[in-house]
């Protein structure tokens, strides 16, 4: 309850900018912004996003975040983990969750662009409120496979709602850990038409292509968990992901997804908050 009380301090500080409709995070700090305004970029930028993402936030009304390394007392909050059961809650229970009335339930899928409905699960765990459906029809996806982890905090990494998404089960499988990017050849058939999965456009190797309309989510998910948890991405999926950046921007759906997920969570991905944000760093 006392980060739900703080969240309403946190939200009553958001501070618009003077210019034309973007918005200001009192999340970020003003050094955050000040940096950006007089040059700041590369490593050193990363370094800064890194300590904002990491560290203590003591929120003040009507003003930035002051943060630091330390907090106590009112007003203070940090990333918080919900656990991967409680982020999967999250997720399947109530996010992506569809209330069609008369007790019938959907989860809304990334990969297929598809809903999973009572009728798919033919009896198993299905869909409803604070419940985590069969796994074997709709599961959770890490945008950044559990199998390149790092030692920084990987019980955050593997609940941090930020690369999470409701998947059907037989696309997140055939993802596995494969990098992504766009498919010049098939190899194999993803269980929709939506996702697609072969050798990529160099011939070389075998890669994942989501959905257009989820292409910029992942990129911004992944520059996200780069930077949060001092993870590198491979070069050619860097290329592919600055890509989809630009092709698929930020919408409303995605921003209000950061917002639900900072209210639980008490972090923000600043790649969606500000657009354009992964310019000004060259190598991620």
């Amino acid at each position: 309850m006392k980060l739900f009380a703080m969240l309403a301090l946190v939200l009553a500080a958001q501070i618009c900018s003077a210019a034309g409709t973007s918005q200001k995070f009192a999340y970020y700090g003003e050094e955050f912004y000040n940096n950006i305004a007089t040059g700041m970029k590369g490593d050193e930028l990363r370094e800064n996003i890194n300590h904002v993402l990491e560290s203590f936030h003591r929120s003040v009304p009507n003003k930035f975040d002051e943060i630091s390394n330390e907090c106590s007392g009112s007003g203070c909050y940090t990333q918080t983990s919900l656990g991967y059961d409680g982020a999967r809650v999250f997720l399947m229970g109530k996010y992506y969750l569809v209330d069609h009335g008369n007790g019938e339930y959907g989860v809304r899928d990334v990969y297929c662009n598809n809903e999973k409905t009572s009728r798919d699960f033919r009896g198993k765990e299905r869909p409803g409120p604070n419940r985590v459906p069969n796994a074997n029809v709709i599961n959770t996806e890490h945008t950044w496979p559990q199998s390149r982890f790092g030692g920084h905090g990987r019980g955050y990494q593997k609940a941090d709602l930020h690369h999470l998404f409701p998947t059907d089960s037989q696309a997140n499988s055939t993802r596995g850990n494969f990098n992504f990017g766009e498919v010049a050849q098939d190899t194999k058939q993803v269980n929709c038409v939506a996702s697609r999965f072969g050798r990529a456009t160099d011939g070389t190797q075998n890669i994942f292509e989501p959905p257009d309309n989820h292409k910029g989510n992942v990129a911004r998910a992944l520059f996200y968990f780069a930077v949060r948890y001092q993870m590198h991405i491979n070069p050619s999926e860097e290329a592919y992901l600055r890509k989809w950046s630009k092709e698929d921007p930020v919408d409303e759906d995605e921003m209000a997804r950061n917002q639900a997920i900072f209210e639980v969570q008490g972090n923000r991905n600043p790649f969606i908050d500000v657009p354009g944000l992964e310019d000004l760093i060259h190598d991620f």
